[in-house]
């Protein structure tokens, strides 16, 4: 009897484990593919993914172990998991802390784009937010130097226009206003847009 109820016991501590990595695992795999694509490519988002992944091994390790001492530490080491998975976060995404510049809001889902300037590659990542009957849009510029993507814009470029629908791309927009600096440009009755540089 005692036999039954410890193999039952068992049973049930694995499945336990195993839905626990596996919700780890699920929750990695959705931050991967909502990341952007150049942040995944940045030395900050190497490191803490791979963090996540010696941290995930070394679970499953101590979550075989059958001692009572290492069961406690599988816990401490599920918390430690957690905060590393909010690293890979922050690091897949351009926050504050990813580009030492621009706030989570601003750019968190910031989409990418490849572009040519002078001749040389580039990405553009952008976003822009709306906000009563205005949107701004924001822009980072991206240079890849050896096997990382590098910011090349110290600060944050950003364009104000009132109309929230314009009917030009981020890209056109960028092009045409912050490559060329220019501070206005009406391009049609309802739409204006102002750039102001930021030294």
């Amino acid at each position: 009897m005692s036999n039954c109820g410890i193999y039952i016991e068992v049973r049930l501590m694995s499945k336990t484990r195993l839905k626990k990595f596996l919700f780890f695992v699920f929750l990695f795999i959705c931050t991967i593919f909502s990341a952007n694509k150049v942040m995944l490519q940045t030395p900050k988002a190497l490191v803490a993914i791979t963090a996540f992944i010696i941290l995930s091994l070394w679970l499953v390790y101590l979550d075989n172990c059958s001692s009572n001492s290492s069961k406690g530490i599988s816990k401490l080491m599920c918390l430690m998991l957690f905060f590393s998975l909010c690293t890979v976060i922050i690091c897949t995404h351009e926050n504050r802390y990813s580009t030492n510049e621009v706030y989570a809001i601003q750019m968190f889902n910031s989409k990418s784009f490849k572009i040519k300037i002078h001749g040389r590659d580039y990405v553009l990542t952008t976003q822009n937010n709306s906000f009563g009957f205005s949107r701004t849009y924001f822009f980072n510029l991206y240079r890849r130097r050896g096997i990382f993507y590098e910011r090349v814009n110290k600060k944050v470029y950003f364009i104000y226009t009132r109309n929230m629908h314009p009917d030009k791309s981020s890209v056109w927009i960028f092009k045409n206003i912050v490559l060329k600096n220019i501070h206005n440009l009406q391009v049609d009755p309802k739409t204006v847009f102002y750039y102001q540089p930021i030294n």
